[in-house]
């Protein structure tokens, strides 16, 4: 029940909470607050996997993201030809990839030619790594805990 205020009252609240959520939701609400390494590897496997959405399909087939870092997004660009011509687009895509994504993900693009000229430090992928198997050992004992539960 809502008061004047337009809130929830506790009781409902504590109800509501109480609820189950899907998973999906769960970890999207995890994931898309942006402040820890394995939520800024979500929003750059998201910016990926939906990278036509952000530029569109012709510049889609000629370009894709293959870096991230410090707020600086690495694209790659199939030719040169096509290289000009996103250089007069970086603002706009990049106002675009911000404004979907709710928040000022990306600060910068460098177009390059070349997959691998990505920079990426020892401690971003030791971070990763320890976030993921805390992740999933979470994730584990969460499985774990509704399976007992279910057998009672």
């Amino acid at each position: 029940m809502w008061n004047l205020n337009g809130e929830m009252s506790d009781r409902d609240l504590r109800k509501r909470k109480s609820q189950p959520q899907l998973g999906s939701e769960v970890i999207h609400k995890i994931f898309d607050g942006g402040r820890d390494p394995l939520s800024q590897q979500f929003l750059r496997w998201k910016l990926w996997k939906r990278w036509e959405d952000y530029v569109g399909s012709s510049i889609s087939k000629v370009s894709e993201p293959v870096g991230y870092r410090n707020g600086l997004l690495y694209v790659w660009v199939k030719n040169s030809t096509w290289m000009q011509q996103m250089v007069f687009m970086v603002n706009p895509i990049k106002e675009k990839i911000n404004q979907m994504l709710g928040f000022p993900y990306v600060r910068g693009i460098h177009l390059t030619f070349d997959r691998k000229s990505v920079p990426q430090s020892a401690e971003e992928v030791e971070s990763l790594r320890r976030s993921l198997e805390q992740f999933f050992s979470e994730t584990q004992e969460l499985e774990k805990s509704k399976d007992a539960k279910a057998t009672e």
